[in-house]
């Protein structure tokens, strides 16, 4: 199953993604929750969300089959979470982080996890069946640096992460 790391305030505050304005923060971040949620049942995604936190005393988790919601302990910010995460999911095949912030995106990057920006994260929500697949298995993780910013790829690559983002001539 195909597992989802979101960056939650990045995406709540994504321009993309549309709540309705009379809610409170803790109303939007419900929103945000239910429609992962519903779209995670949907695509077959396993999605964990992870929230700064700033009420309460201790770090709080919030689990049920296949969505996972972590707000941090006080203190401690959810980038550094997710980075750990990441971390953890080094070189999976399997893992995609949702974010926009480009602490999050270089440290996926570096450690060859999937990256798709909260924008284009809202346009696939909108559009079904449009999660990221693996039909194809992804490009080896080179072990040394010079190798890792080699531009010389194939087009089966190419096609690979076109497939993967959905990417439109519009999108950036």
């Amino acid at each position: 199953m195909k597992k989802i790391l979101i960056d939650g305030y990045n995406l709540l505050n994504s321009r993309a993604f549309s709540v309705a304005g009379h809610l409170d923060l803790e109303g939007k971040r419900d929103h945000l929750l239910k429609v992962l949620k519903s779209y995670g049942k949907q695509e077959g995604l396993h999605i964990s969300v992870v929230f700064d936190n700033a009420r309460h005393p201790v770090r709080q988790v919030s689990r049920s089959k296949h969505f996972l919601v972590i707000f941090c302990r006080p203190g401690e910010e959810a980038d550094d979470e997710l980075k750990k995460m990441i971390r953890k999911a080094a070189g999976s095949s399997d893992v995609a982080v949702i974010s926009s912030d480009r602490s999050i995106q270089f440290t996926a990057k570096d450690h060859g996890v999937a990256v798709i920006s909260s924008e284009a994260f809202c346009r696939m929500m909108r559009t079904p069946s449009a999660a990221p697949t693996r039909s194809t298995p992804p490009p080896q993780v080179p072990k040394d640096l010079s190798a890792k910013y080699n531009s010389n790829i194939s087009e089966k690559e190419v096609q690979y992460w076109k497939d993967l983002f959905r990417r439109d001539n519009g999108d950036e």
